[in-house]
């Protein structure tokens, strides 16, 4: 593998241009391994840098809140909006229809759950007040339930 281009190893060397696309790509992803492989940084470049730099620490938890918002967006508009999915008929018709994670909305609603109903959570439980709005939405949907 000696024909490598220099360019396309990865380096330990840290430099602005490697920072920014790491950090560009942490925003995106989450992912702090892939991040490095975008700036080209050998494993472990990054946290070594994370743990001498105060300044790349807070620029690296920025990033990484905004990646994890972007991952949060995503899965509420999946959890409210569904999942397109075409089902094959034993026939071979097929059949466009939509699926609503239930497991992603039960992780959503716990984890924004006390921020929104507060002391008002103590009444129902959370699986009867899921379930009954998953019905709802169903309803509306035109599903069965």
């Amino acid at each position: 593998m000696a024909a490598i281009r220099k360019s396309r190893r990865l380096s330990a060397r840290w430099s602005k241009v490697r920072e920014q696309a790491f950090l560009e790509h942490l925003a995106l992803s989450s992912n702090v391994a892939a991040s490095e492989r975008v700036a080209k940084l050998t494993p472990g470049t990054a946290y070594r840098q994370r743990r001498a730099s105060p300044d790349f620490a807070r620029a690296w938890d920025v990033a990484l809140r905004e990646g994890y918002g972007r991952l949060e967006e995503a899965m509420l508009d999946r959890a409210i909006n569904g999942i397109p999915v075409t089902i094959t008929m034993k026939d071979g018709t097929k059949k466009d229809t939509v699926e609503f994670p239930e497991r992603t909305q039960m992780l959503l609603y716990n984890a924004h759950r006390a921020t929104v109903l507060g002391p008002a959570a103590n009444g129902e439980s959370a699986r009867e007040r899921l379930a009954r709005r998953i019905a709802e939405v169903s309803r509306k949907l035109g599903h069965d339930g």
